[in-house]
């Protein structure tokens, strides 16, 4: 949960500049990236709540982040270049964080 909120004050502080990027030349749909943001910070959060030190956890998160862009069919690469380029574009990304965090709402009621 605290990774999920550290993400939204990234994206409220963080994307404040009106700087945009030219579109990566290989787009990850928004729905798609959405979805794939949400996967990782599921995994980065069980990592962080189970394990607690970064430094304990960091190779089996690069390993199942990894799974998660094969899935996906993405390079981590990708993946960044993408990031960036939805993170410019303050309006879209909030409602990409907004969509993971009631996804992950609805996933807690579902337990």
């Amino acid at each position: 949960m605290k990774l999920l909120v550290a993400l939204l004050l990234l994206c409220l502080f963080g994307c404040s500049a009106e700087e945009k990027l030219n579109e990566p030349k290989q787009l990850i749909e928004k729905g798609e990236m959405t979805q794939i943001m949400g996967e990782i910070a599921l995994l980065e959060s069980y990592f962080q709540h189970k394990f607690g030190i970064p430094s304990s956890y960091k190779e089996a998160l690069k390993i199942s982040v990894d799974r998660v862009f094969k899935k996906h069919g993405v390079t981590s690469k990708n993946y960044e270049e993408n990031f960036r380029f939805y993170a410019t574009q303050y309006e879209v990304f909030s409602e990409m964080n907004k969509k993971i965090i009631e996804q992950q709402n609805k996933n807690l009621l579902t337990y």
